[in-house]
């Protein structure tokens, strides 16, 4: 567990109670009203504690309202000056409400008008801590990084955060934590002086991130039980998690909007010891289509190159925008560059492919260890998808269910000769695999005519008793062999192996 940060100036506790409505009228929520200068601007804020309407915090000068921070509490975290121009900032945060989540934050320039320098997401954490950490010019901003809070078995009690450095760069307040490492090292060490499963995980991965995977495997090795197996079981899917640590304001760095969507992983796609971040991003309030695209560095400054790939952008049941199409994994190939598998469900079914990234095209691999063994995962993941979709809670037609058997029968009918080359003590009945994903594939050999692929996946079966499209599973181990033939690269043999190293194992 973090300690509780200092917020950089409190709110002021004074108030004043609105009148009462009159007594035939239903009983409102009590309103407080406080306000506070910061420069020459008013920050009011009308606190109705967790009713309706929402908290607010307005910056205001002259009775002009500048800015408006509404959740379900907010506050004014502190007012000072962080960047050295002589300009006061002050950064407001809103809380939704719940057990610990969930936080943002937004630091203006009190410039006229009042420029947007931040808004960051912290999940758990409240405030963002003002240091001063290079030793010279605007002061940086220090959050969490709340990416694995629930994760790898772990309860949110458990689990601890990644630290997050944002740095004045170009104008704005970027993510910038990988310019840190000697920073990450003392906060991990810190976090992981008493051992517990949370800072275990975050010593692990900061020596992921700042010596790399082999110094972080020989460190996990070394630990005691169970934190080495518990390790040597989630390693992989750690560092698939950490692709994109300090990556995500590279869009921003080179241009984009700050507010865009995003999603993406991080490699060496165009050369080995290089790296860059492959992401689709579609800024806000755009409609249509979604671009993909490589964002690298060129000196001090992030690049964007131009789209490998357009996509349409959908909604979900509550309007929000949702991408088709998303990189999923980095696979590191025998040369040390990385190609990455791309999850695409613009036909409504969702598949994988293998491509190769380049800085102005993107190639898909197909006569290639790695498309072949992805056909296989994209095969197997669209079966489960369509034998879960059958036990979703929504009314369907006669018509409908019809529908859904028939996607479901074409589905194991495209996955059963994969079955050929499986090897297994038991049957495999794809007509009832409800759950299977992966998070993590690596080529353990990826020689001109031999290649081996192991990949971290998670396998369930329905029964008699499933009544949810959300089928339970077990971690397994799919390992997948293939040969260089006449006729191109070919599976031999694949097989699943329950894997172990759980921190509570039944």
């Amino acid at each position: 567990m973090t300690r509780p940060r200092t917020p950089l100036l409190l709110v002021s506790a004074l108030g004043l109670l609105l009148a009462a409505p009159a007594a035939a009228q239903p009983a409102a929520t009590p309103t407080r009203v406080s306000s506070q200068t910061c420069g020459a601007y008013t920050l009011t804020l009308r606190e109705n504690g967790f009713g309706d309407p929402l908290d607010r915090v307005t910056l205001s000068r002259g009775g002009v309202t500048h800015a408006t921070v509404e959740d379900t509490m907010v506050s004014v975290d502190g007012c000072r000056d962080l960047t050295g121009d002589g300009v006061p900032e002050v950064l407001l945060a809103g809380f939704s409400g719940g057990a610990h989540c969930c936080f943002t934050h937004t630091l203006y320039s009190l410039t006229s008008p009042p420029r947007r320098l931040l808004t960051a997401f912290s999940a758990h954490s409240s405030t963002l801590e003002a240091r001063q950490l290079d030793g010279r010019g605007p002061l940086e901003l220090v959050g969490a990084d709340w990416r694995f809070a629930y994760g790898y078995g772990m309860s949110f009690a458990e689990s601890a955060p990644l630290p997050v450095v944002y740095s004045f760069l170009n104008g704005q307040y970027v993510e910038n934590t990988r310019a840190f490492p000697g920073f990450m090292q003392t906060y991990a060490r810190g976090m992981n002086a008493d051992p517990f499963s949370g800072g275990v995980l975050v010593e692990y991965a900061t020596r992921a991130v700042t010596q790399g995977a082999a110094s972080a495997d020989t460190w996990a090795a070394a630990q005691p039980a169970p934190f080495r197996a518990w390790l040597a079981n989630y390693g992989p899917d750690v560092r698939q998690d950490l692709s994109d640590f300090g990556m995500w304001d590279w869009p921003t760095r080179a241009g984009n909007h700050p507010d865009s969507l995003r999603s993406g992983v991080g490699g060496a796609f165009t050369a080995p010891g290089t790296r860059a971040y492959l992401a689709v991003t579609q800024p806000p309030g755009a409609t249509g289509a979604a671009t993909l695209r490589l964002f690298q560095p060129r000196g001090a400054d992030i690049t964007a190159g131009p789209a490998l790939l357009t996509v349409p952008v959908t909604r979900d049941t509550y309007g929000q925008p949702t991408l088709t199409v998303w990189p999923a994994v980095t696979v590191r190939r025998a040369g040390g560059r990385d190609d990455t598998l791309l999850r695409d469900a613009r036909s409504g079914s969702v598949r994988y492919a293998a491509y190769r990234v380049g800085s102005a095209a993107l190639t898909e691999l197909r006569d290639d260890p790695l498309g072949v063994t992805t056909a296989l995962l994209s095969d197997l993941s669209s079966v489960a998808g369509h034998v879960a979709s059958q036990y979703r809670s929504v009314p369907r037609t006669a018509a409908q269910t019809a529908e859904v058997k028939r996607r479901i029968d074409a589905a194991v009918t495209r996955a059963r000769p994969w079955l050929d080359t499986r090897r297994g003590p038991t049957d495999f009945p794809l007509d009832r695999l409800g759950n299977f994903t992966f998070s993590s594939v690596t080529l353990t050999r990826d020689d001109p005519t031999q290649a081996q692929a192991v990949i971290t996946t998670t396998l369930g079966f329905t029964d008699d008793r499933t009544g949810s499209e959300y089928v339970s599973g077990e971690r397994h181990t799919l390992t997948v062999n293939l040969g260089r033939t006449a006729q191109g690269w070919q599976v031999t043999d694949w097989t699943f192996t329950p894997r172990s190293g759980e921190l509570y194992e039944d």
